[in-house]
């Protein structure tokens, strides 16, 4: 995801504004959904990533390396996904809704930047031919690169959800 401005999504009728009313509860319950099979991943990653870092075999620990870069490249596909989507329906459809808070909306992009930053750190050391295999040390320093990914991801995922939620329910309070 990258900040930018949201362009406003202006219904032009009330049955317009049902249908974009309709769409929202759907981006946000395939949001919940989606957020369930990124965080499966994510657990996946996870357990990898304490694999190679619990690991004090040299040999051992570059053939788990292998296993995780694996697992990092297909979680960063899924990811970029969910974030094209998130980007392209989900938040214009909450600025239509919810209103251009947009220091909302930027946060939620910042983070999934931050942890996309840390992915690529680690795919862009581990996919560069080593000169030597990788011993203990490095394998901890690699792995905190997901670490910070990770932990940053399990935390937007519940906050994102969190807060349109609670948009939802402030809303739907009002009557709309």
């Amino acid at each position: 995801m990258r900040t930018h401005v949201m362009e406003a999504i202006v219904p032009h009728s009330s049955d317009e504004a049902m249908q974009l009313l309709d769409r929202l509860m759907q981006a946000i319950d395939r949001l919940k959904a989606e957020h369930s099979r990124l965080s499966i991943a994510l657990k996946r990653l996870y357990s990898d990533t304490c694999a190679v870092r619990g690991e004090e075999n040299s040999y051992a620990i570059n053939q788990l390396m292998i296993r995780l870069r694996s697992t990092v490249r297909q979680f960063k596909s899924q990811l970029a996904s969910h974030s094209r989507w998130e980007e392209s329906e989900l938040i214009p459809l909450a600025v239509w809704y919810f209103g251009n808070d947009m220091d909302v909306f930027t946060l939620m992009e910042q983070e999934h930047v931050l942890a996309e930053h840390y992915i690529d750190a680690f795919l862009m050391q581990v996919d560069q031919p080593p000169e030597r295999p990788i011993d203990h040390v490095e394998a901890q320093r690699l792995a905190s690169y997901l670490l910070q990914a990770y932990a940053i991801l399990t935390n937007h995922f519940k906050e994102e959800e969190d807060m349109l939620d609670a948009f939802a329910d402030q809303s739907n309070g009002y009557g709309f």
